[in-house]
Formats: structure tokens, sequence, C-alpha cells
């Protein structure tokens, strides 16, 4: 058994956001304050960390302030590859199941071993029902895609709350889209992500981003600044899951509800998102992408109280 001072881990880079992943037990209430240690620069170092559970029916991992992060899970996903705990199928791909904190139910993931890393996706969840729709705002004819009609299941996930600027609620993260050509990203980046966070009353959220999104349509790219309540940290992160997911639900709602992109991150590298249509429900979305393992070993805690 291993004292809590102690911790077997394992680091990955899916896309450049850094994630730890915690596979020994620690107690509920201590995981936001191992988080803050182990996220330290003069500890392991990353932009967050998942404590890991590899016994029961299906791996689960709990994010440090119970949020979701669709990265993270496919860093664990990644793992359990590496264990080759997966079900192997056809042409190298493998696939199974796993669980997380901030969303019910089991999520299918898929990977398939590159020479770069595991390239390892997940199926994101979304709300079961989607939320009434919004009109869009008049000034948001100034813009050629907004002029597009909005109908669909699809377009009800995506709230236009002012011009240039739109909510995507997911479970256990909640995103504002920011048209950077109307909201260009500010210098002070942090604080005006929390105020603006605080304004449409996200605060509460167990996770929350301002996901500013650029460049030409064929060629998008996203700079993520995500808060989590639970660990008080705001971080501008090198890659988001969900934040990418968030834009290619924005851009699904302008072209029919079907979309498949690749959103171009500020690490430089790309995270897949697929959104499809299920017989007018809710779409299935996924996100993918490579998934590096660059660190596995012991970490040793000196700030975090025991339990």
């Amino acid at each position: 058994m291993h004292h809590l001072s102690a911790l077997r881990f394992h680091k990955f880079s899916p896309g450049g956001n850094t994630t730890i992943l915690v596979t020994d037990p620690v107690p509920a209430p201590l995981r936001a304050a191992v988080a803050a240690e182990l996220m330290g620069e003069h500890h392991v170092h990353a932009e967050q960390v998942g404590f890991v559970t590899l016994a029961g029916v299906y791996p689960r991992i709990d994010m440090m302030g119970g949020e979701f992060c669709g990265n993270a899970c496919r860093s664990l996903a990644a793992l359990l590859a590496l264990k080759q705990v997966l079900h192997a199928g056809p042409g190298g791909l493998m696939s199974g199941e796993i669980a997380s904190s901030g969303v019910s139910g089991t999520l299918p993931v898929r990977v398939v071993h590159t020479p770069h890393g595991p390239d390892a996706a997940v199926r994101m969840p979304l709300p079961s029902s989607g939320i009434p729709p919004s009109p869009a705002p008049a000034d948001t004819a100034k813009t050629g895609e907004s002029q597009k009609p909005r109908n669909g299941t699809a377009f009800q996930l995506v709230q236009p709350l002012a011009e240039g600027l739109e909510l995507v609620r997911l479970p256990g993260i909640a995103h504002l889209l920011l048209d950077a050509s109307v909201h260009p990203f500010p210098g002070d980046w942090q604080a005006q992500a929390r105020m603006l966070i605080i304004r449409h009353g996200l605060a509460g959220e167990p996770a929350a981003g301002c996901i500013w999104h650029h460049g030409p349509l064929a060629a998008p790219s996203i700079t993520p600044v995500v808060r989590v309540r639970d660990t008080d940290s705001t971080l501008l992160e090198s890659a988001c899951g969900s934040g990418s997911l968030a834009y290619g639900l924005h851009r699904a709602a302008m072209v029919g509800g079907e979309i498949a992109l690749k959103v171009r991150q500020p690490s430089g590298a790309v995270i897949r998102v697929s959104v499809n249509r299920r017989d007018g429900l809710t779409p299935e979305a996924w996100i993918g992408g490579t998934v590096r393992h660059v660190a596995s070993g012991t970490a040793y805690l000196y700030d975090t109280p025991r339990a």
C-alpha cells in the first residue's frame, strides 16, 4: 500500500494539454490540494490532474475539481491501450468504455497505435435534451456565417448571447465561445476570462472556459482559457478538447447539424472533431488525436495535508 505522500502517476500530452493521471487512491476531499501541488512548475508540472480507478466494471477518471475533461478521458484511453486492457478489433483498432466525473453513464473510447503515439478518441457527452433555442440577436446579421438558418437539436446546444459571443453548456463544463474578430484575445486574459465567466453566471460550474476562435473556416484555431472552480485555477491551456467540441457544435449549427474538422490548438497540434445527427435526436460527437505518453513514476508530496 502506498502512503498518500508518494503517488504513482502517468503523464500524458493529449495535443499539448499535459495531464497527470494519478493511479493510487486519493480521498476526494484532498484531490484539489494534491492536484495543485502536482501541477506546480517545481513539481511534476501539468495543466490538469485526473485520479484514475482501474478496478471495477469500467475504468474511471475523477478530475481534480469533479469536472469533465475530454482530453483527460483521451489520456485514460491511451493508458488503457498501453496496458492492453481494451478490446482488440480489426485494423489495430482498440475500443472500450470508461466512466468520468461530471457525466453519468459511460463513454466509448477508441485507440489506434501510430508512430507518434496512441491516437485516442472519446465520444463526448452532450445534454440529453436540447435547451430551448434562443433567437439570434439582430447584430449577428453582420457575419455571413450567422445568416444561415438554425434548426435541429444540435443548434439548441449553442446559445447566442451577443455578436460574436455564444454559450455552449456541456455535462461537467460550460464554454463561452468568442469570435476573435469581434472580441480580440486580451492581454489580461486571466482577469478578462474570470470577468466573463462571472458576468454570464458560470462561476458556480465545476469548470468553465472562454474559447476564442479565429482563423479561416477551413483551418480554424482556438485559444482556450479554462477555470476550474475547486482548485481556483484559471489557465491558458495548450489544448482543450471540450472547447474544440464547443467550436465544432458552433460550426455544425451553421451547416445543417453535421461537421468533421480539425481544430488547431495553441500547442500547434490539432484535435479532430466530428458531430453527426442521429434521427433528429441529440447529435453524437467525438474528439480525437494523438496522445503522447511522456512520463511515469512516483511523485512525492510535501504540502498536501494528510487524511
